[in-house]
């Protein structure tokens, strides 16, 4: 039995009498009482399964506790029903880097924006109690308010000295004096992930853009609403499914070169190192290898690759190469590109000062260059990752490879550079929004054809498994999409 998509009120655990073993009915919103506890009860009905193309995390539920474990960074996380006694033996063997009682209700931390969506969706944006980070990235309009007007959500940022981490480290341990059980979320690197209480969150290391939204159950075993997580999964990829299928259908008989050719790519200013290289372009071995990639796929199109090994790379200290190209690499590599997609604000001041190179190429003669900025500055990197089944449906109308008949589909993330101004998202209705789940813009997706057995194969399957006929496989870096410049990630 699923949760409601609207009202924070959810059923709470009801006991079905009338057999050996007690059965809830959901998973527990309260603790478990001495006197109702049993331990042959599973006080997790609702169970959460990931994608089967996402590949970092996974959970193991047992009755009265369940293990998160991230594969990112080989961390274990150990929940228990609040009210239950913790597993002794499990606790004793040292493995587990976090051991809570859930539901969690002693208040979160957040320190990279991707980290707002997931529990706003599951209706607990009143969890979210500190931000700690620059507050001009946070696009969420009812985390604003929290900050500026109710002043329920502690920023801890220095503006004056932003790296200073002896201040940052004094105010998060006030923090937590005032908050002594709430949890820091880390992010999917760097050394807050080896904390007490801090649980890291490597969404964004995903490959597909099912995979990073597949995260949203972490999140919601953190606060025993998996029922509500798998309804909120299952009904995107439901309508991410018919935009693929609808785009499958439009390309199946259409040749390789009829097919638009996506360029996706940004320039890095990195000549503080001394050197003339800076485009970061797509690279494309498979189609599953990142979620830029994935769209591509997803929409019939085909994505302009860097050739292997052409350009210069860089770690930055990860376990990841990172490559650039010079002007003259990107020139050769996409001048012929149908359309251009630029995943950062800062296309006009590089064309500035570029002009005369990108005003070689076909997108910019034809003004087919679109940035993400379709609904304000900094959202793409917040509230777009709630919403990949309406990126795909933009990437779909981009590339004339959506239904074409009413309703059509208006973009909402690719805002083309030229024509269309920067979007903005609606104001927080407070207070009363600020205690519902956000529910994001859904995709408004008609199926061109009912039935396509014999193109898709086995419809149960999801879009992550469908190779349209003809299609290439397809790849773009997390990079590419901007992440790595966003100091929240």
């Amino acid at each position: 039995m699923g949760f409601p998509l609207t009202g924070v009120t959810l059923s709470l655990a009801i006991f079905l009498v009338g057999s050996a073993e007690a059965t809830l009915e959901s998973n527990p919103q309260d603790c478990i009482s001495i006197a109702d506890f049993d331990e042959d009860t599973d006080y997790f009905p609702a169970k959460f399964v990931p994608h089967n193309t996402t590949d970092l995390f996974e959970i193991s539920y047992h009755k009265t506790y369940k293990v998160i474990t991230n594969k990112f960074q080989d961390k274990s996380y150990l929940l228990y029903m609040c009210g239950t006694p913790p597993p002794a033996d499990e606790i004793a063997s040292g493995k587990h880097h976090l051991v809570l009682p859930v539901p969690h209700k002693g208040g979160i931390a957040i320190t990279q924006t991707p980290q707002i969506a997931p529990p706003e969706m599951l209706g607990k944006r009143r969890e979210i109690t500190a931000y700690i980070g620059n507050p001009k990235y946070v696009s969420s309009p009812c985390l604003d308010y929290m900050a500026d007007v109710e002043k329920s959500l502690k920023i801890i940022y220095f503006p004056e000295d932003s790296s200073n981490s002896t201040l940052i480290d004094a105010a998060t341990a006030e923090y937590f004096q005032e908050n002594p059980d709430a949890i820091i979320f880390a992010g999917p690197t760097g050394d807050r992930a080896e904390r007490d209480r801090h649980m890291a969150f490597a969404a964004s290391q995903e490959r597909t853009a099912v995979a990073t939204f597949d995260w949203i159950g972490v999140y919601s075993a953190l606060f025993n609403l998996e029922g509500f997580a798998n309804k909120i999964v299952a009904e995107t990829e439901e309508r991410y499914d018919c935009s693929a299928r609808n785009a499958a259908a439009l390309t199946a008989d259409l040749p390789e070169e009829k097919k638009k050719t996506v360029l996706w790519a940004q320039w890095f200013d990195l000549s503080y190192l001394g050197v003339d290289h800076g485009w970061s372009v797509a690279s494309c071995p498979t189609w599953d290898s990142a979620y830029n990639c994935e769209f591509a796929h997803h929409c019939g199109a085909d994505i302009i690759s860097r050739p292997e090994g052409l350009g210069t790379n860089y770690t930055w200290g990860s376990d990841t190469l990172y490559w650039y190209l010079t002007d003259e690499e990107f020139l050769e590599v996409g001048k012929d590109a149908d359309l251009w997609i630029y995943p950062s604000k800062t296309y006009l001041d590089v064309y500035a000062k570029k002009k005369e190179l990108m005003d070689q190429f076909k997108a910019v003669q034809d003004e087919e260059v679109y940035d993400t900025q379709g609904k304000g500055e900094h959202a793409w990197h917040e509230q777009r990752l709630a919403e990949y089944d309406v990126v795909a449906l933009d990437m779909c109308a981009l590339v004339g490879n959506e239904n074409p008949n009413p309703p059509i589909h208006q973009r909402r993330w690719f805002r083309n550079v030229y024509a269309e101004a920067v979007g903005f998202l609606s104001e927080c209705n407070a207070p009363s929004e600020i205690d519902e789940p956000y529910v994001p813009a859904e995709a408004e997706c008609s199926p061109l054809v009912e039935d396509l057995p014999s193109l898709l194969g086995d419809p149960t399957e999801t879009s992550a498994s469908i190779v349209p006929s003809g299609s290439m496989p397809i790849f773009i870096s997390f990079f590419v999409g901007g992440f790595f410049a966003t100091t929240w990630f």
